[in-house]
């Protein structure tokens, strides 16, 4: 599906929106599009409900299509605000911005709260709700990895621009809702692994963002840090007993660090 409009600027914006069996959200979602101050070059909006290959999947054959020298991404079930694509473009209308990441809200009986990443955090971040990367980062860095089936390729793809040479901007005029997603956790081995393996160093944040008393007394815990040196398949092999001690000790640590307001 594929939704375009007139572009008489040299500067715009394809939009990339991959779907997964919600009809209703993506109406939503293309009704907000519809709505903007500055209209997108393009809506691609790839379905993936037949053959279930993935997001990442999905938004390389979404971002290839366009043509824009900006590819934003968000998701099925989100609403940009209706200054979202005039927002993006101001942003990289700025000389030496190559991607940004932008704000998303959710809420709660009624109340809008913000889904922001932690204020301390460099590496846990950069949720494909709200990015948007120039068409030359996505080229030469390739793209989203799709050994990814779920969850963190988001993460990877930013820590890849990052570990390139690119930069990330934070943007937070540029406003994404995301409706009923607050506290959402998704613990996925292969991708954790994939993750932890893309930049270990970067990953002690994430793994320090899963360390809670909650998570300790529940033994919630316990079952993630098994499955990360249980768990392999055709993509991934487990952790080292070496690499999953100097992972949860720096991680422990950077937790701790928090919890008593130094990080």
């Amino acid at each position: 599906m594929k939704i375009v409009a007139s572009d008489s600027d040299s500067l715009s914006v394809d939009v990339v929106i991959p779907t997964f069996r919600r009809p209703e959200d993506l109406d939503r979602c293309l009704k907000a599009l519809e709505c903007q101050s500055v209209a997108p070059a393009s809506v691609e909006v790839v379905d993936d409900s037949e053959e279930d290959r993935g997001p990442a999947f999905s938004r390389n054959i979404g971002w290839k299509r366009g043509n824009a020298p900006i590819v934003a991404f968000t998701d099925d079930d989100c609403v940009p605000s209706t200054d979202w694509i005039e927002s993006i473009l101001d942003e990289f209308s700025v000389g030496g911005v190559d991607v940004i990441e932008g704000s998303v809200t959710t809420e709660s009986e009624g109340v809008l709260l913000s889904m922001d990443p932690h204020p301390g955090d460099r590496w846990n971040r950069f949720k494909t709700a709200n990015m948007a990367y120039r068409r030359r980062v996505l080229e030469e860095i390739g793209g989203f990895d799709e050994r990814y089936f779920i969850h963190r390729e988001d993460t990877d793809i930013a820590w890849r621009a990052i570990n390139s040479g690119f930069s990330i901007s934070w943007s937070p005029k540029c406003v994404v809702h995301h409706p009923n997603r607050q506290g959402m956790q998704r613990i996925i081995p292969r991708s954790e692994i994939l993750l932890y393996r893309c930049d270990s160093r970067k990953y002690v944040e994430v793994a320090a963002g899963m360390i809670s008393f909650e998570a300790l007394k529940s033994g919630k815990l316990k079952e993630i840090r098994k499955s990360f040196r249980t768990y392999s398949d055709d993509f991934v092999n487990p952790l080292s007993r070496m690499e999953s001690f100097f992972l949860w000790t720096r991680s422990f640590s950077l937790a701790f660090l928090r919890k008593i307001g130094f990080r």
